[in-house]
């Protein structure tokens, strides 16, 4: 047992030995003993005291100021006043004032008598004082409960309501009590004669039970109300009170009229579509709409008092067992699949079935959404023999559905595609398509089917391993016998290698008349240029006979001289492309100034450019510029274009011009000659440098020219590890840059 604390204020060292000394007759306790009011407060919060003596007067303190600051801080403590002498007025005073009891210190026998007696007082003040805080408690959680409660809670007389919760005022939408009575409860029903039957029930019967009533809130919503509710009456059975509850079912009863709603329209529509509908559960059928049972044969009650593996062909009942039960198990299965049923009358009908759970007159049941595809089958079973008949046909057969979904390919075409039937099976013949067909052929394509037409035409489909094939085809609808369209049929040819072979023949077709074209435009050129200087050196050399007068016999010397140089320039020429094209031309390495070879040449043919009243300029931002190459070959070049650019230059300028650039880490010497002649148009850009090609050909031509300057100078620059470039626009000059790579010999001066 613990030590009673016990909290002495006394002054006097020998009254509170004496104290100690009483008290130890019936207590063991802790004592602690104070003069002064600081000492008091501290001692008081630290010690935590069960009991307080304290003298009456003491020189800087008082027992009523000590009774004071213990009626503040601690005011369950039991206080004993223990004083030297006291009278009535006292005494009363400090009981008043709260003490537990006083005792005078003459007679401090009855001091223990008096601590037992107000700890026993304060052991039953405590338990009552916790009493009265767990009953307050309790009404607080009751209040709290009621406030808060689900349903609305009410206490109201026939004309007034005393209480009611939140949810009263959360339902019919009033903000207080006040309110709801200034409206008048009474005022809340739909129809007056509800109030007068639920006060009838609740006074005949005492009370009123799930009594359903049509009420509105306040702002007119309207509500339906479950109450319950008893009366409270007098000894003469007057009623007295009403205390009740209501419940808001609103929601309820509307979910309940959507529900009956669904199952009207739901029996509307299982009872009117062509679809077969069962409700089923492990026992018997519980519902077969009329599709279901005109498929079967049975009136709904004879199928109801059947099991539904009843109806299931017998070498199917394991299939649709298993794939029930794995469903139920949550394992994944299809939602829908094929068996066969037994009908009334024996006839096996093949059926598409679709599977589904529900609530059904509240029990978990399963539904089948079943359609009848025993006609399908059979055209199935029709095609497979069909197929037997074109299994053999060198063609590839296709068959597929209305979506053009493959249901069926012959030997032929896995031969031709790569894939097998297994592969194909349900999918669209868009796996063969390449995207090198035509978008416009596909159209027409399904334009002519969705017309019920038969379409022909060539596709380029690709095969399984990506090969890229060609077919001819053939694609037909197949009609039903009411003229339907039902499925596609395709007979494919594969025309791949007759596709390369007409190719092959219109390649060298081509090439022949490229040939025949080019032998006559050699023909009618070098017939020119052979005929030309030969008819000049005949002509002249006739007259030479003739003539005495030497300075005409000079002149025309000089005539058959440019005749027969132009004629050697022909053969030259001639000989030049047979060497390059057979290949035995043999490039030489030389030390050569390219800038210089350049000036010679503009040098060369500046006389004939002033003789046609031409501008000839020659610009360069190098001096010279050393390199190995072929002279003859550059030169050669060089020359073809400065010539054909004086040649077709009538009126205006040719311009000359070189220089160094830096291509791709590559260096090369750049020739360019501009002119503001004829120019060449966009067609004859693309052949101008192929042999014997010229603007115009023939002996009605314009210009001169054996059509192989431009040719023979592509050649050379190419075989030199060059190219060329031409900006040229019909009447409007041309512009040809002639890049050259080269390997210095030493560094260009400048």
């Amino acid at each position: 047992m613990s030590k009673l604390h016990i909290l002495i204020v006394e002054d006097n060292s020998a009254d509170d030995k004496l104290l100690r000394y009483e008290l130890s007759r019936d207590f063991e306790f802790t004592a602690v003993t104070v003069e002064t009011e600081k000492d008091f407060l501290k001692k008081l919060s630290e010690f935590k005291p069960e009991l307080i003596l304290s003298d009456y007067s003491m020189p800087e303190f008082s027992g009523m100021r000590a009774l004071e600051i213990r009626n503040e801080k601690a005011a369950l403590i039991p206080f004993i006043i223990v004083t030297g002498s006291v009278n009535e007025e006292v005494a009363v005073n400090c009981i008043k004032a709260g003490a537990s009891d006083y005792v005078t210190k003459e007679h401090l026998m009855r001091l223990n008598i008096a601590v037992k007696h107000v700890l026993e007082q304060q052991k039953i003040l405590v338990q009552k004082l916790e009493a009265e805080e767990n009953l307050f408690r309790s009404l607080e959680r009751f209040k709290t409960f009621v406030e808060n409660d689900i349903s609305g809670d009410y206490i109201e007389t026939e004309d007034t309501v005393l209480y009611c919760n939140k949810k009263i005022l959360e339902i019919f939408e009033f903000d207080n009590l006040g309110q709801l009575n200034n409206h008048g409860s009474h005022n809340l029903y739909e129809n007056a004669d509800d109030q007068k039957r639920f006060m009838d029930v609740l006074i005949s019967k005492g009370k009123v039970e799930d009594f359903e009533v049509r009420m509105h809130t306040r702002n007119g919503k309207k509500l339906v109300i479950l109450e319950n509710a008893y009366g409270e009456f007098d000894n003469e059975g007057k009623l007295l009170q009403i205390q009740g509850y209501l419940i808001d079912i609103t929601k309820r009863v509307v979910a309940e009229d959507r529900l009956r709603h669904s199952e009207n329209l739901f029996r509307t529509l299982t009872e009117n579509t062509s679809a077969s509908i069962v409700i089923y559960n492990k026992e018997r059928f519980l519902y077969a709409n009329p599709a279901a049972t005109s498929l079967l044969g049975y009136s709904e009650d004879e199928l109801k008092k059947m099991h539904f593996w009843d109806v299931i062909h017998p070498l199917d009942r394991e299939l649709v067992k298993e794939t029930g039960k794995r469903r139920i198990d949550k394992h994944k299965v299809p939602k829908n699949y094929q068996f066969r049923l037994l009908t009334k009358n024996g006839e096996i009908r093949w059926v598409d079935f679709t599977a589904g759970y529900l609530q059904f007159e509240g029990e978990a049941t399963g539904i089948g959404s079943v359609h009848d595809i025993t006609k399908e089958k059979l055209a199935i079973d029709e095609i497979r023999m069909l197929s037997a008949a074109v299994e053999q046909s060198p063609l590839s057969v296709m068959i597929t559905d209305l979506e053009g979904n493959i249901e069926y390919v012959n030997d032929s075409f896995t031969e031709v595609t790569g894939y097998r039937l297994q592969e194909v099976l349900g999918q669209n013949p868009g796996i063969l398509q390449s995207g090198q067909t035509a978008k416009h052929v596909h159209k027409n394509l399904w334009n002519t089917l969705l017309k019920g037409k038969t379409w022909r035409g060539e596709l380029i489909n690709k095969r399984k391993n990506g090969e890229i094939y060609y077919e001819y085809a053939v694609i037909a609808p197949i009609k039903d016998d009411q003229g339907v369209i039902s499925r596609y049929i395709g007979m494919e040819e594969d025309i791949t290698r007759r596709k390369k072979l007409e190719h092959e023949l219109e390649v060298a077709k081509i090439k022949a008349e490229d040939g025949n074209r080019l032998k006559s435009a050699f023909l009618a050129n070098i017939s020119h240029e052979l005929r030309t200087p030969l008819n000049g050196i005949l002509g002249f050399s006739e007259l030479i006979q003739e003539l005495n007068d030497v300075d005409a016999i000079r002149e025309m010397s000089h005539y058959i001289n440019e005749s027969g140089q132009r004629l050697l320039r022909t053969l030259d020429m001639i000989i030049a492309i047979s060497r390059l094209d057979s290949g035995t031309y043999e490039v030489k390495k030389e030390a050569l100034d390219a800038i210089t070879e350049f000036r010679i040449i503009y040098e060369k043919k500046l006389r004939k450019a002033e003789e046609k009243n031409l501008v000839m300029t020659f610009e360069t931002s190098l001096e010279r510029f050393d390199m190995l190459g072929d002279r003859t070959i550059i030169s050669s070049a060089l020359e073809e274009i400065v010539d054909n650019a004086v040649k077709f230059t009538n009126e205006g300028k040719v311009s000359l011009k070189t220089f160094k650039i830096t291509d791709d880490d590559k260096e090369y010497i750049c020739f360019e000659v501009k002119d503001t002649g004829i120019g060449i148009s966009e067609e004859n850009s693309k052949s101008i440098f192929d042999d014997f090609q010229q603007a115009s050909t023939g002996y009605g031509r314009k210009y001169e020219g054996n059509g192989l300057g431009l040719s023979l100078a592509k050649k050379y620059i190419e075989l030199t590890g060059g190219y060329m470039k031409l900006e040229s626009k019909e009447g409007y000059g041309s512009v040809f840059t002639i890049y050259i790579p080269v390997k210095q010999k030493n560094k260009e001066t400048s």
